[in-house]
C-alpha cells in the first residue's frame, strides 16, 4: 500500500520546495556525486513506503555502504560524458564491413562521434571492471539483502558476451574501443544500464550512509505496536545549534496537545516531527538520537495554510475545509500522523475555541491516528484535561529578567505565556503610532 501524503503536507515540511535560505529537507540529503545518484535520491524521498520489510532493507544497506571502509571511484564528469554517449542516434552495426569502416574513418579523419566513442568507451570500461571487483570484494562479509540482489544482477550482466569481451582485453587502443562501441551500444545496450543504474543507487545508498554517520543521524526501529512513535533528541535538520527534545506518543496517550508563547519554537518542533515521520517510511535516517515507531498508512500536516483568494474563500473557510479532508483522511486510512498548528486561528476567539474543542475532542476520542496539535486558544486546555488520550507540552521562556528568553525546551504542561505585546512595543509600533 502507498504512504499517501498530499501538496500542502510537502509543502509544509519544505521536502522538496526551499524555505527563505535556500533549504529543502532533499538539499540536505542530496549529496550523491553523481547526477544518477541524485536522482535515486530524490526518487526515495519521492516515494515514502509501508511495507516494514523493504523499509528496513533499504536502512541497513544505507548502514552497511555509510561504514564500509572502501567504495567504487566515481566521477560525476565521466559518468555525463557517459550517458551522452549512449543517446547516439548513429547505433553501430554488427556487419564487418561497417565497423571496419567506421574504424578507418574515424582513425583517418577523426569527427565528434569518433572523439565521443573514444572518450566514453575507456570510461564506462573502467567502472564496469571497477564494479565487477567492488562487488567482488563484498562478498566476504555480512552484505545486506538489497546489496546481494545488485551482486547477482551485476554478476549475470557480466557474464554476457561483450562484457567478458571487455574484461579479457589486455590492452586498451583505438580499435578495441571501436570493438567494445559495437557491444556498449548495440547487443549489451541493457546490460550497459544495468550497470550504470547500480552504480547510481549505489552512489546514493553510500552517500546518505556518510551523512547519517558524519552528521550523527540515527536509523528508526519499526515496532510491531498499532501507533507508537518515541523519539529522543528530536530536532530539526535546518538549524545549526538545535536543542533537542523528546516526543512520544502511544496507545495511551495519541493527541499532543501543544501550547507556548510566540517565536518559542512550536512550529520548528512540529516540522521537525513531520519530518522524522516521513524520512523514516523512506527508510532513511533521521534526526535524533533515537526513533522508534509504527508503520502508518498516511502524513499530512497543516502548518502554513493560506487564503485562496481565486476562489473568495477567507482563511478561516479553508482550515475548515483542511480539516474535513484530514479528517476524511482518518476514517479511510485509520493509521495516520496528523499535525495542526494554530488550528482555527483564521476566526474570532469564541469561534474558535468552540471548533478546537469540537475536532480536538473528537480526535481524542478515536482508537486509531497519531495528532499533534497547537493552538492560541490555551483555554481548550480546560476542556481537554478529563481526556486520557492527550498529553499536555508547552515550550517554555524565561521572563526573570523582564526580557524573553527563548529556551527552546519542550516541557510538561499548558503555558499561558503571552508576549503579543511585549514583541508589538519591542518593534516600536506603539510609540510611532503614539508619534503620530
Amino acid at each position: 500500500m502507498e504512504f499517501k501524503i498530499d501538496e500542502q503536507t510537502l509543502n509544509d515540511l519544505e521536502l522538496f520546495n526551499q524555505a527563505l535560505d535556500g533549504k529543502s529537507i532533499f538539499s540536505c540529503f542530496n549529496t550523491a556525486c553523481s547526477d544518477g545518484g541524485k536522482a535515486c535520491i530524490r526518487k526515495m524521498l519521492e516515494s515514502p513506503l509501508t511495507d516494514v520489510n523493504k523499509i528496513r532493507e533499504r536502512a541497513e544497506a544505507i548502514r552497511y555502504l555509510g561504514q564500509l571502509p572502501f567504495f567504487l571511484d566515481i566521477r560525476r564528469e565521466e559518468l555525463s560524458f557517459i550517458e551522452v554517449y549512449l543517446q547516439q542516434e548513429d547505433v553501430p552495426q554488427r556487419s564487418m564491413y561497417h565497423l571496419t569502416s567506421r574504424a578507418v574513418k574515424g582513425w583517418l579523419k577523426p569527427d565528434n562521434d569518433c572523439y565521443l566513442r573514444q572518450r566514453a568507451v575507456p570510461y564506462l570500461g573502467r567502472l564496469i571492471r571497477e564494479l565487477g571487483t567492488f562487488m567482488d570484494e563484498l562478498s566476504a562479509g555480512k552484505v545486506p539483502e538489497m546489496i546481494r540482489d545488485m551482486q547477482q544482477r551485476v554478476k549475470e550482466t557480466l557474464a554476457h558476451e561483450g562484457m567478458q569481451y571487455l574484461m579479457s582485453q589486455k590492452k586498451d587502443s583505438f580499435w578495441t574501443r571501436e570493438s567494445l562501441d559495437l557491444y556498449f551500444r548495440g547487443r549489451e545496450l541493457d546490460g550497459v544500464r544495468v550497470i550504470l543504474d547500480t552504480l547510481y543507487m549505489l552512489d546514493s545508498l553510500r552517500s546518505l550512509g556518510t551523512m547519517a554517520k558524519d552528521e550523527g543521524l540515527t536509523f528508526p526501529i519499526f515496532t510491531e505496536s498499532e501507533r507508537r512513535v518515541r523519539i529522543e533528541g528530536l530536532y530539526h535538520l535546518f538549524l545549526e545549534n538545535p536543542v533537542k527534545n523528546d516526543v512520544l506518543f502511544d496507545d495511551r496517550q495519541h493527541l499532543c496537545f501543544l501550547t507556548g508563547p510566540n517565536m518559542a519554537g512550536k512550529s520548528t518542533c512540529m516540522k521537525a516531527f513531520g519530518v522524522a515521520v516521513y524520512l523514516a517510511h523512506c527508510g532513511l535516517p533521521v534526526p535524533a538520537a533515537r526513533m522508534e515507531l509504527s508503520v502508518f498508512k498516511g502524513l499530512f500536516t497543516t502548518i502554513n495554510l493560506s487564503d485562496n483568494l481565486s476562489l473568495g474563500y477567507s482563511h478561516y473557510y479553508n482550515e475548515v475545509a483542511r480539516v474535513k479532508y484530514i479528517v476524511e483522511q482518518v476514517r479511510d486510512l485509520q493509521s495516520v500522523v496528523v499535525v495542526f498548528d494554530e488550528l482555527f486561528r483564521g476566526t474570532n476567539v469564541k469561534d474558535a475555541y468552540d471548533a478546537s474543542c469540537a475536532v480536538i475532542g473528537g480526535l481524542a476520542r478515536l482508537k486509531y491516528g497519531v495528532f499533534m496539535i497547537s493552538t492560541h486558544i490555551v483555554e481548550v486546555a480546560e476542556f481537554l484535561k478529563p481526556f486520557p488520550s492527550v498529553c499536555f507540552r508547552f515550550f517554555e521562556i524565561d521572563m526573570t529578567t523582564g526580557e524573553p528568553r527563548y529556551t527552546y525546551c519542550l516541557r510538561e504542561g499548558v503555558s499561558d505565556e503571552r508576549i503579543g505585546m511585549y514583541i508589538l512595543k519591542k518593534a516600536g509600533v506603539v510609540d510611532l503610532i503614539e508619534a503620530l
